[in-house]
């Protein structure tokens, strides 16, 4: 559902009185206000999610909830720091003076659906992590992990044979939530609140008309597909149950991985180009140009995974759909373990 520009002039009455309660706290207060009054303050003064549809507000609510908290490892739900949180308290904090201007507040549905991700980690006893790891020294220099089926990552572990699969394989819905992702298309949005406010119900950008309505500029971004080998930046207690796993490879030369599944890939499809690195990810309101190489970037959704990935890109665009492949890069035991619960 869309916004009528009628609702979208209420809100931000609302919106408005409370920027102005705020402005006149910080002066009876010496231009001091706490921090999460800031946040709030400066969400007011740019209310960036106020033309946005009741649907996309509450998915948001769920990426950002589900990013500001954290299973520690005595198996506890606990809230990251601000240092460590990556903006997810502010974004938080601006959700909350949102639904204020919709409703009072979020609805006990949109609550409940935010934390169902976290309550599936309990649903049997202690998350698996806690059986996984017990016991386990993590290596003290950099490393970094693949989740999966012990099954599958033994033989990886004594073999070196590995599956790597096309971006596109991500998007099927049979996935759980933690892995479905559509790597290949990507969406960003641009607030519209002011343009529809005055009546302005599209724009004319380079020869093109793009009319938006009652709703935000909603920008499409789309890659040819990719090879995508996801691995994890360290060991959190989260990730298994999250991505159904019993087991986790512990990789200590990351970059030896790395550069043997390149050499093993590239040996077979030579006019392929490699990217190695940390995954970047970006909000869809704010970071139109953090994204500078689209198969490196992920949703914000996603940024408790902490994803470091390997990635082959074609040079032209594939003659026909990828599928699934497998490599051999030889035994991997003098620099990998298999840690299992």
């Amino acid at each position: 559902m869309t916004v009528p520009t009628k609702v979208l002039r209420d809100r931000l009455r609302i919106m408005e009185e409370r920027f102005y309660g705020f402005v006149e706290q910080a002066e009876q207060n010496g231009g001091q206000l706490k921090r999460h009054e800031m946040w709030s303050k400066d969400y007011l003064a740019f209310p960036y999610l106020i033309g946005a549809p009741d649907d996309r507000i509450a998915k948001r609510f769920q990426d950002v909830f589900v990013n500001q908290t954290e299973l520690n490892d005595d198996a506890k739900i606990g809230l990251l720091h601000e240092g460590d949180a990556g903006g997810f308290m502010p974004k938080f904090t601006h959700l909350l003076e949102e639904y204020g201007g919709r409703y009072g507040g979020p609805s006990n549905i949109v609550i409940n659906d935010a934390r169902k991700p976290i309550l599936r980690y309990f649903e049997n006893g202690d998350p698996i992590a806690v059986r996984m790891f017990s016991g386990y020294t993590p290596p003290t220099s950099r490393f970094v992990v693949k989740y999966g089926q012990r099954q599958f990552l033994e033989p990886m572990l004594r073999t070196g044979r590995l599956r790597i699969s096309p971006a596109s394989y991500y998007g099927d819905s049979t996935h759980n939530d933690a892995v479905k992702d559509d790597e290949i298309h990507k969406t960003f949005y641009i607030p519209t609140f002011r343009e529809r406010l005055n009546g302005i119900h599209h724009i004319d950008l380079q020869g093109h008309r793009i009319v938006f309505g009652d709703d935000d500029i909603v920008l499409p971004v789309v890659a040819h597909d990719y090879f995508l080998f996801s691995l994890c930046d360290h060991i959190y207690y989260r990730m298994p149950t999250d991505f159904g796993s019993d087991a986790a490879l512990i990789i200590r030369d990351p970059d030896l991985f790395a550069q043997r599944l390149i050499s093993g890939f590239l040996a077979r499809w030579p006019d392929w180009e490699p990217e190695y690195g940390p995954v970047t990810y970006y909000d869809p309101y704010h970071d139109y140009t953090k994204m500078k190489v689209h198969e490196m970037s992920k949703h914000f959704g996603y940024a408790y995974q902490r994803e470091v990935r390997i990635v082959l890109r074609p040079k032209h665009r594939p003659l026909a759909d990828l599928e699934p492949e497998f490599l051999d890069i030889g035994p991997m035991t003098d620099f990998a373990e298999l840690v299992h619960a």
